[in-house]
Protein backbone atom coordinates (compact mmCIF):
# COMPACT_ATOMS: atom_id res chain seq x y z
CA UNK A 1 0.00 0.00 0.00
CA UNK A 2 1.20 3.60 -1.07
CA UNK A 3 -0.36 6.14 0.59
CA UNK A 4 1.31 10.09 -0.63
CA UNK A 5 -0.14 13.53 0.74
CA UNK A 6 -2.27 12.26 3.47
CA UNK A 7 -1.21 15.53 5.26
CA UNK A 8 -3.12 14.61 8.24
CA UNK A 9 -5.51 15.43 10.07
CA UNK A 10 -6.65 17.18 6.90
CA UNK A 11 -7.75 14.26 5.62
CA UNK A 12 -10.37 12.48 3.15
CA UNK A 13 -10.69 9.95 5.99
CA UNK A 14 -13.60 8.14 4.13
CA UNK A 15 -10.85 7.42 1.33
CA UNK A 16 -7.92 6.42 3.97
CA UNK A 17 -10.49 4.01 5.07
CA UNK A 18 -11.17 2.76 1.92
CA UNK A 19 -7.61 2.50 1.24
CA UNK A 20 -6.60 0.71 4.44
CA UNK A 21 -9.40 -2.26 3.91
CA UNK A 22 -7.95 -3.02 0.64
CA UNK A 23 -5.48 -6.18 1.08
CA UNK A 24 -1.78 -5.39 2.44
CA UNK A 25 0.89 -6.41 3.85
CA UNK A 26 2.81 -3.34 4.11
CA UNK A 27 2.01 0.31 3.96
CA UNK A 28 4.53 3.35 2.66
CA UNK A 29 3.64 7.03 3.74
CA UNK A 30 5.34 8.58 0.41
CA UNK A 31 5.98 12.38 2.45
CA UNK A 32 3.26 14.97 3.41
CA UNK A 33 2.09 12.33 6.14
CA UNK A 34 1.09 15.66 8.89
CA UNK A 35 0.55 19.08 8.62
CA UNK A 36 1.06 18.63 12.05
CA UNK A 37 3.64 17.04 14.15
CA UNK A 38 1.92 16.09 17.01
CA UNK A 39 -0.80 13.89 14.82
CA UNK A 40 2.28 11.33 13.73
CA UNK A 41 2.01 9.19 16.49
CA UNK A 42 -2.22 9.12 15.66
CA UNK A 43 -1.50 8.74 11.83
CA UNK A 44 1.09 5.37 12.15
CA UNK A 45 -1.57 4.00 14.85
CA UNK A 46 -4.27 4.27 12.04
CA UNK A 47 -1.97 3.00 9.43
CA UNK A 48 -0.12 0.11 10.97
CA UNK A 49 -3.72 -1.00 12.15
CA UNK A 50 -2.54 -0.55 15.78
CA UNK A 51 0.95 -1.67 15.04
CA UNK A 52 -0.22 -5.24 12.99
CA UNK A 53 1.39 -3.51 9.94
CA UNK A 54 4.50 -2.45 9.25
CA UNK A 55 4.97 1.29 8.05
CA UNK A 56 7.73 3.37 6.06
CA UNK A 57 8.08 7.15 6.29
CA UNK A 58 9.29 8.65 3.02
CA UNK A 59 10.77 12.27 3.64
CA UNK A 60 8.25 14.91 1.85
CA UNK A 61 8.83 18.58 2.36
CA UNK A 62 6.23 19.05 5.17
CA UNK A 63 8.81 16.70 7.34
CA UNK A 64 11.40 18.40 6.24
CA UNK A 65 9.47 21.73 7.06
CA UNK A 66 8.16 20.40 10.09
CA UNK A 67 11.40 18.64 11.29
CA UNK A 68 10.61 15.03 11.56
CA UNK A 69 14.31 13.85 11.13
CA UNK A 70 14.96 10.32 10.83
CA UNK A 71 13.27 9.53 7.51
CA UNK A 72 14.00 7.70 3.72
CA UNK A 73 15.08 10.28 1.45
CA UNK A 74 13.22 7.18 -1.20
CA UNK A 75 12.38 3.65 -1.13
CA UNK A 76 13.72 1.28 -3.24
CA UNK A 77 11.77 -1.51 -4.65
CA UNK A 78 13.52 -4.69 -5.85
CA UNK A 79 16.08 -2.50 -7.57
CA UNK A 80 13.71 -1.53 -10.38
CA UNK A 81 11.55 0.86 -8.89
CA UNK A 82 12.43 3.86 -6.55
CA UNK A 83 9.40 6.14 -4.41
CA UNK A 84 9.89 9.34 -3.54
CA UNK A 85 7.85 12.20 -2.32
CA UNK A 86 8.36 14.18 -5.22
CA UNK A 87 9.04 17.53 -4.04
CA UNK A 88 12.63 17.01 -5.61
CA UNK A 89 11.47 17.37 -8.89
CA UNK A 90 10.49 21.37 -7.80
CA UNK A 91 11.96 23.94 -10.00
CA UNK A 92 13.61 26.70 -7.59
CA UNK A 93 10.72 26.75 -5.09
CA UNK A 94 7.56 25.35 -3.86
CA UNK A 95 5.65 28.47 -4.57
CA UNK A 96 7.14 28.89 -7.92
CA UNK A 97 6.92 25.73 -8.97
CA UNK A 98 2.49 25.83 -7.98
CA UNK A 99 2.53 28.84 -9.98
CA UNK A 100 3.89 27.63 -12.63
CA UNK A 101 1.64 24.18 -12.26
CA UNK A 102 -1.25 26.63 -12.10
CA UNK A 103 -0.57 29.27 -15.08
CA UNK A 104 0.75 26.01 -17.43
CA UNK A 105 -2.38 24.04 -16.07
CA UNK A 106 -4.54 26.21 -17.76
CA UNK A 107 -2.82 25.64 -21.31
CA UNK A 108 -1.86 21.90 -21.10
CA UNK A 109 -2.64 19.82 -18.13
CA UNK A 110 -0.54 16.96 -20.05
CA UNK A 111 2.50 19.53 -20.67
CA UNK A 112 2.89 20.62 -17.12
CA UNK A 113 2.66 16.90 -15.43
CA UNK A 114 5.23 16.13 -18.60
CA UNK A 115 8.07 18.87 -17.26
CA UNK A 116 7.73 17.90 -13.42
CA UNK A 117 7.99 13.74 -14.66
CA UNK A 118 10.85 14.87 -16.87
CA UNK A 119 12.65 16.15 -13.45
CA UNK A 120 11.88 13.08 -11.46
CA UNK A 121 13.01 10.92 -14.00
CA UNK A 122 15.78 8.24 -12.81
CA UNK A 123 17.40 6.53 -15.75
CA UNK A 124 16.89 2.54 -15.24
CA UNK A 125 14.15 2.69 -12.51
CA UNK A 126 10.74 3.53 -12.40
CA UNK A 127 9.74 6.18 -10.59
CA UNK A 128 6.69 6.19 -8.24
CA UNK A 129 5.56 9.92 -6.37
CA UNK A 130 3.41 11.90 -4.73
CA UNK A 131 3.95 15.40 -4.11
CA UNK A 132 1.67 17.09 -6.82
CA UNK A 133 -1.70 15.60 -5.97
CA UNK A 134 -2.13 14.25 -8.94
CA UNK A 135 -3.07 10.65 -10.57
CA UNK A 136 -1.18 10.55 -13.85
CA UNK A 137 1.68 8.52 -15.29
CA UNK A 138 4.31 9.06 -17.76
CA UNK A 139 5.21 5.91 -19.80
CA UNK A 140 8.13 8.21 -21.84
CA UNK A 141 9.84 9.09 -18.68
CA UNK A 142 8.57 6.03 -16.48
CA UNK A 143 7.54 8.03 -13.88
CA UNK A 144 3.53 7.66 -11.90
CA UNK A 145 1.90 9.97 -9.57
CA UNK A 146 -0.46 8.39 -7.25
CA UNK A 147 -2.95 11.14 -6.02
CA UNK A 148 -3.48 12.48 -2.52
CA UNK A 149 -5.09 11.45 0.29
CA UNK A 150 -5.72 15.30 1.59
CA UNK A 151 -8.69 16.82 1.52
CA UNK A 152 -8.73 19.28 -1.48
CA UNK A 153 -7.21 22.85 -0.86
CA UNK A 154 -7.09 26.18 -2.95
CA UNK A 155 -3.57 26.45 -2.40
CA UNK A 156 -2.63 23.40 -4.93
CA UNK A 157 -2.57 23.48 -8.32
CA UNK A 158 -4.40 20.05 -8.78
CA UNK A 159 -6.63 17.97 -6.19
CA UNK A 160 -6.51 14.57 -7.24
CA UNK A 161 -7.54 11.54 -4.65
CA UNK A 162 -5.76 8.48 -4.84
CA UNK A 163 -3.97 5.67 -3.46
CA UNK A 164 -1.79 2.85 -4.99
CA UNK A 165 -0.91 -0.90 -4.24
CA UNK A 166 1.97 -2.76 -5.33
CA UNK A 167 1.74 -5.83 -6.11
CA UNK A 168 5.46 -7.63 -7.40
CA UNK A 169 6.00 -5.26 -10.41
CA UNK A 170 2.34 -4.06 -10.79
CA UNK A 171 1.29 -0.82 -9.76
CA UNK A 172 -2.34 -0.18 -9.63
CA UNK A 173 -3.69 3.38 -8.99
CA UNK A 174 -7.53 3.44 -7.76
CA UNK A 175 -9.06 6.61 -7.41
CA UNK A 176 -11.76 8.67 -4.75
CA UNK A 177 -13.93 6.36 -4.66
CA UNK A 178 -11.76 3.13 -5.41
CA UNK A 179 -12.14 2.91 -9.02
CA UNK A 180 -9.23 1.58 -10.95
CA UNK A 181 -7.71 4.82 -12.16
CA UNK A 182 -4.76 2.98 -13.99
CA UNK A 183 -2.15 -0.01 -13.95
CA UNK A 184 1.60 0.22 -14.57
CA UNK A 185 3.67 -2.58 -15.14
CA UNK A 186 7.12 -1.21 -13.07
CA UNK A 187 9.65 -3.32 -15.77
CA UNK A 188 7.79 -2.44 -19.23
CA UNK A 189 6.81 0.78 -17.56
Amino acid sequence: MILADVHYPHTDLGLLREALDEPHDSVILLGDSVDVVSSLSALLRLVSHDGKVPVTLVLGDNEQRLGIGGLREHYACDGRAVLIHGHQGNVSSEDLTKLLARLGAKVSRRLVLSAYAARLHRKGRFVVAGHAHVAWHSRLFRVAMIGALSLPSDSRPFNERGYALLNGCQLLVKGASGERLFSVNLIEG
